[in-house]
Formats: structure tokens, C-alpha cells, sequence
């Protein structure tokens, strides 16, 4: 007896939660329902390291009138995160395939699912009639149509027919899609098709390039039994064409592909042949892994001893270069550099301060001569501050003070990370610089606002806290090189940084009470804790600048 087999593969839209484990239990529901005379489950939905998915369906049935037998091997496979489910299903049978037999893909109940072939166009059993569509439609389909006709990759056969007369002919699922078109419809597909693979007044099978035949050509009208001769033919050519690549690597596939499903079943083993050659098969697995383990133990001991004997030279070659060294000189010289780094960071912090007072009282003496020629409004205790800058013996007594004197500040900052730079050496010049920040804050919130009130836009002097900085306004106390308006991407876009720096705010600005402060003052460049004093400028809503945080460098992506 002869084994004849055809193939096609495609794809499956997916559904729920858990694809594959649906479409399994819906096919072998239906095929309850038929009463079908058996079919076999093999593999429900195991899964491999890439997070694959599969599922092999088996089924069979007999047809007693005709005298033929069918077996159908339906393998699935669903990768994570995909939105289709590819499938391929092979069926064997005794005796060869022909037009009036039901085709597997119908009987299992494949096409009720919602499959496609590879090409993308639905797998039916009737034939599609596409007579006095609009033409709109008509060249949008055309289009379609014609782009699966001419694909390399097609596995489809397509029956056009163009002929008026109507010819009873239904296709193949999955293997045979049959097109009735009109002579309108015809001549806007040819018009989107290359000229050898135009549609005459007629018929015309387009073989899928994999299989072994030539596509059929008849240019007047063909009777049904020649239809059917060539779609039989294309069916049985069918079982000469390879499976596709990454089917035929499939162990459960090319097994059920080389074999014979008909041949009948080895007999049973004898009971305690097969018990003795269990035992004997658990005892050598067994002796395998121990000698498995004994050689992985070895091979990490010889790879140990490799990495001490290694190791061993390293430090030998390094105490012989250490021991040509003369130590008192390296230590010579390893003290006079570090006085040299000494006297270069305390230069630093020197030029540092002397800037500091310098830009400060820049934005004093700026305030007073605007003052003088009438420009601005006074600005307070100008001539006391002008001296020293202002002591605070604490960032809580500093946070006050300026609550009260510097009304164009909202301060909602926490005092608890103050608190920790209160114990820190540099405390009290980071206070000095603290309070310079806040003033200029406020100097910039004030004539912001005193603009905005006279009914004019402010210059590119004020459009922000930097802008005002770098060009020296009156009460800019501090150096432009210290602002910095937003943080990088990187900070913006991680919501757990940004959480980091989103504080407190009144409702006027942010009705949830909290919104994200990105701009920010250094007090220390680069030295830890690198205090920072983050603000948000909210002067063209509330007039006011909100001071958010005040205390060590928040945390960033460097720094987890």
C-alpha cells in the first residue's frame, strides 16, 4: 500500500491569554462533536528556553464508501509576544488525492479558525466571486491579489477565472483559492501584474513556485473536469515539493514526514525483558552522571590550579619589578605630589570664593546703580549686605529668614537633608552661597513680575533664572556656571529619578500638589555630598519661585 501525502503551512490569528491551548482544545472539541472515528493528542503545549510554544495534533478517520484512509499531523507553534500563531499540517492518505475528496484543512475544521496561508490570503473551501465590485474596491483588491501572485514565497495555487460563464469549481483550503472575476476586474489586476503573468479571458492556475509544474493556460472557456484535472495534479505534485526550512528541522515533523503512519504498531515488549532493560538503562544513566560530575570536577580543579599557577607568575614578575624599585623615592614622590594636589585644590577653593564674592558683589553694586538712575525698586539692607554676606548658624534658621525676607519664594523644601549638611566643615560657605542662591532667586522672581504687572513681556534678560545670571542683573548674586535649568535625558526619562525630584507645590500650579523640578543650583561642583538646591520657576502662574530640596546630590543613574 502506498502512502500519499500532501502539505501547507500558514498562519493563525491569536486569541486569549493562552493561544495554542485554545485552538487545541477548539479542534479537539469539534472533532468530539463530528463523532470522528479517533484522533490523538501528542505534546499539549510544551515549551523550550526561547519561550516557544508548541502543539502537535494527530488525526485520522476512514472513509468505508470510498475505500480510503487519512492521517493528519497538525503542528503548531506560538512564539511570546507575537500576534499569530504559525502552523503547518501534513496528511497522508492510501491512495492518491483527488479534487472530489474533502480536504484535511476543512475536515479538522482548520479554516473555521481564522487561518491564512504564508501568503496572507484565507484558506476556504468555496470559490470567492468578485463580479460587480465597485471599482474602487475592485483596484484595491487587485492590488492585493496581484502582490501574493507574483511573491516568491507563495505556497497558495490560484485559480482566476474570467470567463462570463460560470463554471462549478470550489478550491482546495490551504492548497487551491479560487477567484471569479469579471472582465473589469480582470483587466485591473493585469494592469497591477507583469506581462507573463497576466490573466486571459478563461482561466488560469497559478502554481505556487515551490511545487514541480508549469501554471495551467486556458484561454476560452475550459470545462470543469479539465479544472479539476489540473487542481488534482497540482494536489498530487504537492507531496514532490520539500517542506519549508523551518518546518523540516522540526524532530515531531520530519519523523511523521519520513515515515509511514499506516504501518502497523511493533508488538509489545516482553514485560520483564523490558523491566531488566529499564534497570539496566537507569543504572548506566546513573554511571554516567558520576563520571559526568567527576569530569566536570576535574576539569574545575585543573582550571583552578591553571589560574594559581598564572597568578603565582604574575606576582613573581611583579616582585621583581617592585624589588628594582627604590621605595623611599616613590615615597618621595608620592608626598610631594599630593602636596602639590593639596596646594592646587586649595587654590581652587580660594579662586572659587574670590569668584563668588566678586559676582556678588557685581549683583550689589548692578542693584544700586539701577537703584540710583530710578530703574528698579530699592533692594533691601543693599548697603549692609554689600560688606559680609549674611551668617547663618543654621540651614533651618537660613530656610526662615528667608521665608520672611524674601516674599517672591515659595520654600517647601524638607529640613531634613539640610540637617545632615549642617555637620559638614564647608557648611557655613554653603550657606553663605545658600543664601546668595535664594536672593537671586527672589531678585529674578520680583522683576519678572514687576514687568509682567506694567503690561510688557520680559527681555531675554529674564526669560529664565540662567538669563538673568549671565547677564548681570540687578540682584544676580551668584555665577551663571552654577545654574543649570534641567537635568539630562537620561535623569528625565527614568521615572525613578524623576520621582526623585518631584517635591511638593501648591495646588494653583499643580492640582495634585506635587510636580517635577528639574532646574537646580550646585553649591559644591563635584566634591561629595555635591549639595544641590533644586527649584521650580513658576513666576508666569503664582509671580513665585518654588525651592524644592536642598541637601546631597540626588541620585542618578551612576549612581543607583
Amino acid at each position: 500500500m502506498g502512502v500519499h501525502r500532501i502539505w501547507h503551512d500558514g498562519l493563525i490569528p491569536v486569541e486569549g491569554k493562552r493561544p495554542l491551548d485554545s485552538l487545541r482544545n477548539r479542534l479537539v472539541s469539534r472533532q468530539r462533536e463530528r463523532e470522528s472515528p479517533g484522533y490523538e493528542i501528542v505534546g499539549p503545549g510544551c515549551s523550550d528556553d526561547g519561550g516557544e510554544r508548541r502543539c502537535d495534533l494527530r488525526f485520522s478517520w476512514e472513509e468505508t464508501e470510498k475505500r480510503y484512509s487519512v492521517q493528519v499531523l497538525l503542528s503548531m507553534r506560538y512564539t511570546a509576544g507575537e500576534d499569530r500563531i504559525a502552523w503547518l499540517l501534513t496528511a497522508a492518505c492510501t491512495r492518491p488525492w483527488r479534487t472530489g475528496v474533502e480536504a484535511p484543512a476543512h475536515r479538522i475544521g482548520l479554516e473555521e479558525l481564522g487561518a491564512s496561508g504564508r501568503d496572507e490570503i484565507p484558506i476556504d473551501g468555496p470559490s470567492l466571486s468578485l463580479r460587480g465590485w465597485p471599482r474602487e474596491d475592485c483596484e484595491r483588491v487587485a492590488c492585493l491579489l496581484a502582490e501574493a501572485m507574483v511573491s516568491p514565497s507563495r505556497t497558495t495555487a490560484l485559480l482566476i477565472i474570467s470567463d462570463d460563464n460560470a463554471i462549478p469549481v470550489d478550491g482546495w483550503p490551504g492548497l487551491v483559492n479560487v477567484f471569479d472575476v469579471d472582465d473589469r476586474f480582470r483587466r485591473s489586476l493585469n494592469g497591477c501584474l507583469p506581462l507573463g503573468c497576466a490573466v486571459p479571458t478563461g482561466a488560469r492556475l497559478y502554481v505556487p513556485p515551490c511545487d514541480e509544474l508549469a501554471d495551467m493556460i486556458r484561454t476560452e472557456t475550459p470545462p470543469p473536469e479539465a479544472l479539476d484535472l489540473a487542481i488534482t495534479q497540482q494536489i498530487q505534485a504537492r507531496s514532490r515539493s520539500p517542506l519549508p526550512a523551518d518546518w523540516a528541522a522540526v524532530p515531531s515533523v520530519r519523523e511523521w514526514w519520513s515515515s509511514d503512519p499506516f504501518a502497523p504498531a511493533d508488538p509489545p515488549p516482553d514485560a520483564a525483558l523490558a523491566e531488566k532493560l529499564h534497570r539496566v538503562e537507569r543504572e548506566l544513566a546513573e554511571a554516567r552522571g558520576v563520571i559526568s560530575i567527576l569530569r566536570r570536577r576535574s576539569a574545575a580543579e585543573e582550571a583552578h590550579r591553571a589560574r594559581i599557577a598564572s597568578e603565582s607568575k604574575r606576582l613573581r614578575c611583579r616582585l621583581d619589578e617592585l624589588s628594582a624599585v627604590d621605595p623611599d623615592a616613590l615615597h618621595d614622590q608620592i608626598t610631594q605630589l599630593q602636596s602639590t594636589v593639596d596646594g592646587y585644590a586649595k587654590a581652587l577653593e580660594q579662586a572659587e570664593h574670590e569668584r563668588d564674592d566678586l559676582r556678588r558683589a557685581n549683583g550689589l553694586l548692578a542693584g544700586a546703580l539701577a537703584q540710583a538712575t530710578g530703574e528698579v525698586a530699592v533692594i533691601e539692607d543693599a548697603g549692609h549686605e554689600s560688606q559680609e554676606p549674611a551668617e547663618f548658624p543654621s540651614f533651618a534658621d537660613l530656610f526662615a529668614t528667608a521665608s520672611q525676607a524674601l516674599p517672591n519664594l515659595d520654600i517647601t523644601a524638607e529640613l531634613g537633608p539640610t540637617t545632615i549638611l549642617d555637620h559638614h566643615p564647608k557648611a557655613a560657605a554653603w550657606r553663605r552661597k545658600t543664601w546668595d542662591a535664594l536672593r537671586t532667586l527672589d531678585a529674578y522672581a520680583r522683576a519678572r513680575t514687576t514687568i509682567r504687572r506694567s503690561g510688557r513681556e520680559p527681555g531675554p534678560e529674564l526669560c529664565d533664572v540662567l538669563a538673568f545670571a549671565r547677564t548681570g542683573q540687578p540682584g544676580s548674586l551668584i555665577s551663571a556656571n552654577i545654574i543649570a535649568l534641567t537635568e539630562s535625558e537620561t535623569v528625565t526619562t527614568n521615572e525613578r529619578l524623576r520621582q526623585a525630584r518631584t517635591f511638593r507645590v501648591s495646588p494653583d500650579t499643580n492640582p495634585t500638589g506635587r510636580e517635577y523640578f528639574g532646574a537646580h543650583i550646585a553649591l559644591e561642583r563635584f566634591k561629595p555630598p555635591a549639595p544641590r538646591l533644586h527649584f521650580l520657576d513658576d513666576t508666569d502662574h503664582t509671580g513665585h519661585v518654588y525651592v524644592g530640596y536642598l541637601g546631597a546630590h540626588l541620585p542618578t543613574s551612576k549612581t543607583n
